[in-house]
């Protein structure tokens, strides 16, 4: 009686729906960054680290209150860096000893990026006060852009990421 019964209502057994949901989720999981591309993991990873250099930046220039103190990051095509030890003159350097140089490898990745100030023009350096604001035209918003993925710093100092 019970053999008819399952042969007349078909269907999955809950075991079987739980496996393929979960042989579904895990080709989901492993398929889904070959769609997305690595630019896409390239720009979020850039965005990620300009972040923290800038958030660096400002702790120190917020720590360190000396007038001669330099507190700025240099942004040139492929390069956000600050300037050389010990100088305030001249721009980011790859050799500097610095662990906040952030280089976009050109051959590696296709991601390319730009600012903008509240202006909107582009701007090439972002210094901050010692109360940690940007000494920039940043009265509404500054941006570095990611291809994919922003940064956004506003005048008075809020650093995150943005769309």
């Amino acid at each position: 009686m019970k053999s008819s019964i399952k042969q007349r209502l078909g269907g999955f057994t809950l075991v079987e729906l739980i496996i393929t949901l979960v042989i579904l989720g895990v080709l989901s999981i492993t398929v889904a960054p070959k769609f997305l591309g690595s630019s896409t993991e390239d720009a979020y990873a850039y965005r990620d680290r300009t972040l923290s250099a800038l958030r660096t930046m400002q702790l120190r220039a917020m720590q360190n209150t000396a007038t001669s103190a330099c507190h700025t990051l240099y942004i040139s095509d492929d390069l956000i860096a600050p300037p050389a030890p010990d100088s305030c003159v001249g721009g980011g350097s790859t050799n500097n000893a610095d662990f906040l140089v952030i280089q976009i490898d050109q051959q590696r990745s296709d991601v390319r990026f730009n600012t903008q100030d509240s202006n909107g023009l582009e701007f090439t350096n972002l210094s901050f006060d010692p109360l940690g604001r940007v000494n920039q035209s940043c009265s509404n918003e500054c941006r570095i852009d990611f291809t994919l993925a922003a940064v956004c710093i506003t005048g008075e100092g809020l650093i995150y990421a943005c769309q």
